[in-house]
């Protein structure tokens, strides 16, 4: 009887010590799953990308995107640059694409040839809002300066869809412009005639 009875003990004893062991390595295991991806890290990874591409003839640089702002540098055929992003703008050569450097500087696409994928658009993939705050209607123009042609006009009072801005000509104290959404070509307005609605656009 005395022996029956220690030889369940022992048999309780082995079976805990293999439980145990084994429902801590159940736990552990749920403990390291996978956390989940955030969209925002995802997004920002994006917008952080930069492309390549090389010069295919001699090219100026820009301090916008349009030949009507000052030039700040230049670039010689066969030189490979970064390029951050693209917006639309006066066309050259039939072109109307510019590049965003790296340096935040401006060049044509006309004479740039893409090294891989081709640049994304400027901006945050978001449209925002501003009304035109001048008593006149609100010129739009091909490119940021006041030197580009106008392609248009919004009335007074009148609502825009805007995608981001640039630092270009000063107009009346503010060199901020608006680059509108819309595709085929720039459209471009002076801030300073622009009240925003919500949020102000970030920068191209």
């Amino acid at each position: 009887m005395i022996i029956r009875q220690r030889l369940r003990r022992t048999a309780t004893a082995l079976a805990t010590a293999i439980i145990v062991p084994l429902g801590l390595l159940a736990t552990g295991t749920t403990a390291s799953a996978a956390e989940p991806t955030d969209s925002a890290d995802s997004a920002a990874t994006a917008a952080a990308a930069t492309y390549k591409g090389r010069v295919t003839a001699g090219i100026n640089v820009r301090s916008a995107p349009t030949s009507a702002a000052s030039k700040v540098g230049s670039y010689a055929a066969g030189a490979v640059i970064t390029i951050q992003c693209k917006v639309y703008g006066p066309s050259v050569s039939g072109n109307s694409l510019w590049y965003k450097l790296a340096t935040g500087r401006w060049v044509s696409a006309r004479y740039v040839a893409n090294i891989g994928t081709a640049p994304r658009f400027c901006g945050d993939g978001k449209e925002y809002t501003g009304r035109v705050s001048s008593s006149t209607a609100l010129a739009v123009r091909s490119g940021p300066t006041t030197a580009n042609a106008k392609v248009s006009s919004i009335p007074s009072g009148a609502r825009m869809s805007i995608v981001c801005k640039v630092d270009s000509q000063n107009v009346s104290g503010n060199r901020r412009w608006y680059q509108l959404s819309g595709d085929g070509g720039g459209q471009w307005v002076s801030a300073r005639y622009v009240t925003n609605i919500g949020a102000a656009p970030p920068y191209c």
